[in-house]
């Protein structure tokens, strides 16, 4: 053990700086790193504009995918051709052609009998936006990219084959296009048939179960293509440039391999071109609260990404002569997806290192929710729940904090008087075994909530139950940034009272350090979180965590600060009554 790692107003900057790291990772993750990325993704459709221009002609339309697969495409095909020989067709073409429509309850579903693709896929239960009476459509059919549900096999697609609807449920149909109302747990299959341009037949069926999000497709070709390639089915996904700016919104596309490890891909390092990235047992495309996934009926299978323009596409593929895949596409609903078995597609909720914590934290908060009836006050109720059960931590780093500020007087008689380093660390051991102080006694509790922390920060930033959930005034959606306007200026009113929280919480916290320098950057640093706040504003349910974290906080540091005024964990349990009270009266204004 080195001089340094003894002295005491080094190991306590070292416990600062454990808290400060951590702090730093989470606004450089949500106020830098989503800066930075839509910055490359603008650059990266500039230059994807410029070669478009410069290749329009027999290209025009194309897409362009992304390869990845750990077995080598069959040799005789070129990947970059996988997207079809034919120019795609116009929204005009798509708008004129018969659709057959099945309503699953949770979500209505439009069809295309041109390329026997999704041009609607509208949810029922979430709404496109905040006080909006339409449901949001996980499919945009007003892009240029390619619609979801194409086949592919070597160097031809169905983008331009005019399907048939040649049954219903195993019987011929008896119209040219079906409109279909399920009951929850009915089921219903549409066969749809039509023959590719190299002369080969497809038949593509669909089955949808009522009130379920997942539904199967099995593709099937009279005979194999001529160049043995598999059969491959896509579903794409719109990421738009409007949504990207908005930094509450994490997009992703998640691939689960064989090893069961999940690789998630940032949208940057899909670009126009070819890779690699493995067989996988499904991948994902989504954002924070909804994916689209393709699970192969087989176990591993090859799969392609693809980008064009802000369209991504997914492709996995089945044999030479077609096969079965399942599709689910829907919100990111942990006990939905879960309850779908050996699919692991809950996995596609990102959830962080410390996921152990945070999905219990979820659980509590959906059960707070359910007594309560209101998000806000589950967020109250489950943020006083952590902080009193962290009490007895919390009280412990208080006090080691506290007799290490005790002890700076005679620290620094010390470190005047004794001027070798040997013998002062021997002298300042000696002070601290005779005083009954633990140097690193603060440190050690404040590690232990941490992982807690994170996880309750993971589970209200992912969770999909806060996305349009009011809370009470000005606060109607706990997803998105809270702002209250007065003469026409948009206030963060609940950021100003973290910001006011946390400062006055700096301020009576004991510094074991007698640093000037080091205790006026500890009462800058809730100025300067408050300020990137404001800049890069965080979603409402976290605010409103953070402010009754700070305020539990300042109550419990009163308390153990000043034995006489009464017991900590009473003072804790009144506090906690007091915001719950306060919290409930706001829903009701």
């Amino acid at each position: 053990m080195n001089d340094n790692s003894n002295d005491t107003e080094h190991n306590q900057r070292a416990m600062r700086a454990i808290i400060l790291c951590v702090l730093v990772a989470i606004a450089y993750t949500q106020f830098f790193l989503a800066p930075k990325r839509n910055a490359e993704l603008q650059k990266q459709r500039q230059e994807q504009a410029q070669l478009a221009t410069q290749q329009a002609g027999a290209t025009a339309g194309a897409t362009q995918p992304v390869v990845a697969s750990n077995t080598a495409v069959q040799p005789g095909v070129n990947i970059a051709q996988m997207s079809g020989t034919q120019a795609r067709p116009t929204k005009a073409e798509l708008d004129a052609a018969p659709r057959s429509v099945v309503n699953i309850g949770k979500a209505i579903v439009s069809i295309s009998h041109l390329g026997g693709r999704v041009v609607e896929y509208r949810l029922s239960d979430y709404k496109r936006g905040l006080g909006s009476d339409e449901g949001l459509n996980l499919v945009d059919s007003s892009t240029s990219g390619a619609l979801p549900l194409g086949v592919y096999v070597g160097r031809e697609s169905d983008e331009r084959v005019v399907y048939t609807l040649a049954s219903v449920n195993g019987a011929p149909a008896g119209s040219a296009t079906a409109n279909i109302n399920l009951a929850s747990g009915a089921a219903a299959t549409l066969e749809f048939t039509g023959v590719l341009p190299n002369g080969i037949r497809v038949s593509k069926k669909v089955s949808f179960t009522g009130d379920s999000y997942l539904f199967n497709v099995d593709v099937g070709l009279d005979r194999p293509d001529a160049s043995g390639q598999p059969v491959w089915l896509e579903w794409t996904h719109y990421f738009s440039s409007e949504i990207e700016k908005e930094l509450r919104i994490k997009h992703s596309i998640a691939m689960l391999d064989d090893a069961n490890k999940l690789q998630l891909v940032p949208l940057e390092k899909v670009a126009q071109g070819l890779q690699e990235h493995g067989a996988n047992r499904w991948v994902a495309l989504g954002d924070t609260h909804f994916t689209t996934a393709l699970v192969p009926s087989v176990t591993t299978v090859n799969t392609i990404l693809g980008r064009d323009g802000d369209v991504f596409s997914s492709r996995v593929a089945s044999s030479s002569t077609g096969g079965r895949f399942h599709i689910y596409a829907g919100p990111k609903d942990y006990k939905t997806l879960e309850s779908i078995a050996n699919f692991n597609l809950e996995r596609t909720i990102d959830l962080g290192w410390f996921a152990f914590l945070a999905l219990p934290l979820l659980w509590l908060l959906r059960s707070l929710y359910a007594l309560f009836g209101n998000y806000g006050l589950a967020i109250i109720g489950l943020t006083l729940l952590v902080k009193a059960a962290l009490l007895p931590l919390s009280k412990a780093s208080f006090a080691s904090a506290k007799k290490m500020q005790d002890l700076q007087p005679e620290i620094k008689a010390l470190r005047e008087r004794v001027k070798d380093p040997n013998q002062l660390n021997q002298e300042m051991f000696a002070l601290y075994k005779r005083k009954g102080v633990n140097p690193m006694g603060g440190c050690f509790p404040v590690l232990i909530q941490i992982p807690v922390f994170l996880g309750l920060y993971n589970a209200l930033l992912n969770a999909i139950e806060l996305r349009h959930a009011p809370f009470a005034g000005w606060i109607r959606d706990l997803s998105a940034p809270e702002s209250l306007h007065l003469f026409g200026i948009g206030v963060p009113v609940m950021v100003l009272l973290m910001a006011a929280s946390m400062v006055y919480q700096t301020w009576t916290t004991p510094n074991p350090s007698a640093d000037p320098t080091q205790q006026k950057m500890m009462m800058i640093m809730p100025l300067v979180f408050a300020g990137m706040f404001i800049i890069f504003p965080m979603p409402a349910g976290l605010v409103l965590y953070w402010l009754v974290n700070n305020i539990i906080s300042i109550v419990q540091q009163l308390y153990m600060r000043n034995a006489a005024k009464g017991s900590v964990y009473m003072a804790t349990a009144v506090a906690s009554v007091a915001i719950f009270g306060f919290g409930y009266l706001l829903t009701m204004i």
